[in-house]
């Protein structure tokens, strides 16, 4: 998830997108799947008005809210744009047509008010995290069906229809407009609602969540500000605290990290995008020791891990 914040643009520009498949191109392609401070990249092929392709590297998130392209490889695929508006510093264009972008062989349906042009910059990965051509978010997604593959580092694409799941199914309500996934996990006996978000590097939930765990269990460490994998997160950051414990459908998690934002940030601002309340988002510290199959249409997650 890209700070929070970039999602109120991709509302505001997205409105009532259509969600009708492209035709033509293969039903599925599985590429390479990069793992750098706890999120994910791949390689997307880009044409040019000259029919020349380029590889640019994506971060997978989510979510996030529009897909993003840098000005750098904008110009190279000779995208023009106007209507810049700023966002937490960061200026960007709509352009007036969206890029032809495909995942291995898989043509990404992208939707012309869902495309923006991240203006003044060559990456939009945090620093530490290292670059990112430009960035794959959820309502893009949310088309297809999905498989983050981490321990054995790949990233499979498919039409619905094509993959045979595999893993423990659990639900995975979507929300209609975002494409946000929600999933549920159970800490300390209390089932909780969260965003299951490829984007963000580490765990996050709501500032009252946290106070509360701390409250009721002192001895779970919890730290003022990020600490460890944490400083990979970006933006702000309240604690830390480390939960000894965790189960996500039939499978236990270990002692994670987790940070606070805001009161609200999840309660009212986050939950108002998503099926059902949730408390924070899920993330790439937890998710990175799993098979993560995502089957967006129906709304389905198959989980499974070595």
């Amino acid at each position: 998830m890209l700070g929070l914040a970039l999602i109120a643009i991709a509302v505001a520009i997205l409105g009532c997108a259509g969600q009708q498949q492209s035709k033509g191109g293969a039903d599925r392609a599985t590429v390479p799947l990069l793992i750098v401070g706890n999120r994910p990249y791949i390689d997307v092929m880009l044409w040019r008005p000259d029919g020349s392709k380029r590889s640019a590297r994506f971060w997978v998130d989510s979510g996030g809210g529009a897909f993003i392209i840098t000005e750098p490889v904008a110009r190279d695929l000779g995208l023009q744009w106007q209507d810049v508006q700023s966002e937490q510093g960061q200026d960007y264009g709509q352009p007036e047509a969206p890029p032809k972008a495909f995942v291995g062989t898989v043509p990404l349906d992208l939707e012309p008010n869902g495309v923006l042009v991240a203006v003044g910059t060559d990456n939009i990965s945090p620093t530490e995290a290292g670059h990112a051509d430009g960035m794959l978010p959820g309502h893009v997604l949310a088309r297809y069906h999905v498989v983050f593959d981490y321990p054995n580092a790949t990233f499979t694409l498919a039409r619905p229809g094509v993959l045979k799941p595999r893993g423990y199914m659990l639900p995975m309500p979507v929300s209609k407009e975002m494409g946000f996934p929600r999933t549920e996990i159970e800490v300390d006996g209390v089932t909780y609602g969260f965003l299951l978000d490829t984007g963000a590097s580490f765990t996050m939930v709501s500032e009252v969540l946290l106070k509360s765990w701390g409250q009721k269990h002192p001895d779970w460490p919890r730290y003022r500000g990020a600490v460890g994998e944490a400083k990979t997160l970006g933006g702000q950051t309240l604690e830390t605290m480390f939960v000894p414990a965790a189960r996500w459908g039939p499978y236990d998690i270990s002692e994670f990290g987790v940070t606070s934002q805001r009161e609200g940030v999840f309660e009212n601002w986050m939950s108002g995008m998503m099926t059902a309340p949730i408390v924070g988002s899920l993330a790439g510290n937890v998710l990175k020791h799993f098979r993560v199959e995502l089957d967006y249409p129906n709304e389905t997650l198959y989980l499974s891990r070595p």
